[in-house]
This record gives C-alpha cells, sequence and structure tokens, in this order.
C-alpha cells in the first residue's frame, strides 16, 4: 500500500496524491466495463489507468515496472479504513499541505523495484 506524489497521480486525483493498494492481479475479481488511458509516468514507466465509462472515477492502474500488479485506487472503495500506507513515492513533488506519518518509508522517486519470486 503506498502513496504516490507525483505529477500525472496529482492530476489524475486531482489532489496531492494517490493512495493505491496493490494486490496481484490474478488474484482479483474485476466486474464491470472499465476505460483506459496510458501514460509515461515521472519513473519513465508506462502507466495504464481504468477508469469507470460512467463517472469518470479512476478504479486501478497497472504499471510496466510491475507486471502482474494492480494497483487498486483506494478512494473508489466503499470501505477504505483498513489503508495504511506502507511507503510514499515522488515526495519530490508533494505539496507542503500533502502530510504524511514520518514514520511511514518516503523515496523522493520511485520506490526500489525488488526482484521477481522465484
Amino acid at each position: 500500500m503506498s502513496q504516490c506524489h507525483c505529477r500525472d497521480c496529482q492530476r489524475a486525483s486531482g489532489t496531492g496524491h494517490m493512495s493505491l493498494a496493490f494486490f496481484k492481479a490474478d488474484g482479483v475479481a474485476l466486474h464491470g466495463e472499465t476505460r483506459s488511458f496510458s501514460v509515461t509516468a515521472d519513473s519513465g514507466n508506462l502507466v495504464t489507468r481504468h477508469f469507470c465509462p460512467v463517472c469518470g472515477s479512476r478504479l486501478f492502474s497497472e504499471n510496466s515496472a510491475r507486471p502482474g500488479l494492480i494497483g487498486l485506487a483506494v478512494g473508489c472503495m466503499e470501505e477504505r479504513d483498513w489503508f495504511e500506507p506502507q511507503m510514499v513515492v515522488f515526495t519530490k513533488n508533494r505539496s507542503a499541505w500533502d502530510v504524511t506519518p514520518s514514520k511511514v518509508p518516503s523515496f523522493e522517486a520511485a520506490a526500489p523495484v525488488p526482484p521477481p519470486a522465484r
């Protein structure tokens, strides 16, 4: 679970960051139609945002650096009190008013990508 302060997430969320919970794509059941938009993120990776074609809400995203994972937009979920960021990325773009607890690991750019599981 993370918060991203990259310019793309700021634009897509309309605020200071996007809160995302990551899951293995094959472990998530998605129902209904979505539309998508792809963009090259601040990291240089291709990010594809999926959204509701009726209301425009961002639902989830995929990142070329992390194949097989999807990032669910926490703000679109009915129940979201379980969310607690484990890291914050692209803090170099964070606005002074967008505060994160100091105990949460923060990275000025993208977080290190762990090696693939074998």
